[in-house]
């Protein structure tokens, strides 16, 4: 591996995740500031509760694991796996830069709409245009082809365990959103889930 293969693949994830991070970060108190009141918020179920855990174990976990990655800490725990090409693992960093971009520009689409968890009462509307007329969920899409990346970018049983686990929560989470849109739209969410694919 060159020199600047190596500098790509040890701060080059750590930089995509801290960036995005930063963005949502900025994007929801921006819209709670726009909506008067709070975009980020989780239900009290056991499913909801399960969720936030599941998000932020894998987000912190990715902080921590990249961050040991790029320091070069010796331990089997976050050091990548023998045997996979530079090649393959500049492809798995190159799908977390189009995972961040999907997921930066699917969360602009939705502007004052930006929720973060099941919120206690619906948007306005739906959104159903942009990158919403493709998938019904964009930015998780861009976020899971994120952790993907991530996990062949930095193959290591940490990376890989977060990625698995931020996949989890997702899929838990689009469930509950789509009963939330349901009872709350009702036949408008119908229509819009029956023309559109949940993921692509």
């Amino acid at each position: 591996m060159n020199e600047a293969a190596d500098i790509l693949l040890r701060y080059g994830p750590l930089i995509v995740l801290a960036v995005t991070m930063a963005w949502l970060a900025i994007a929801t108190r921006r819209t709670s500031s726009l909506i008067g009141g709070r975009a980020y918020g989780f239900g009290t179920s056991l499913r909801q509760r399960l969720a936030r855990v599941l998000f932020a174990a894998s987000i912190v976990g990715a902080v921590v694991a990249l961050g040991a990655h790029a320091t070069r800490y010796a331990s089997p725990l976050f050091s990548p796996l023998a045997g996979e090409a530079a090649g393959i693992r500049l492809a798995g960093l190159a799908l977390a830069v189009a995972g961040q971009g999907l997921t930066l520009f699917a969360q602009g689409d939705m502007g004052r709409r930006w929720r973060v968890g099941v919120p206690e009462s619906a948007p306005d509307a739906l959104v159903t245009t942009g990158l919403f007329g493709l998938s019904r969920n964009p930015v998780f899409l861009g976020m899971l082809a994120m952790g993907g990346g991530f996990a062949v970018a930095v193959p290591s049983p940490a990376v890989i365990g977060c990625a698995v686990a931020f996949w989890i929560a997702c899929e838990i989470q689009i469930r509950d959103e789509e009963r939330f849109l349901q009872h709350s739209f009702g036949p408008a969410y119908l229509d819009y889930r029956s023309a559109v694919r949940r993921w692509i």
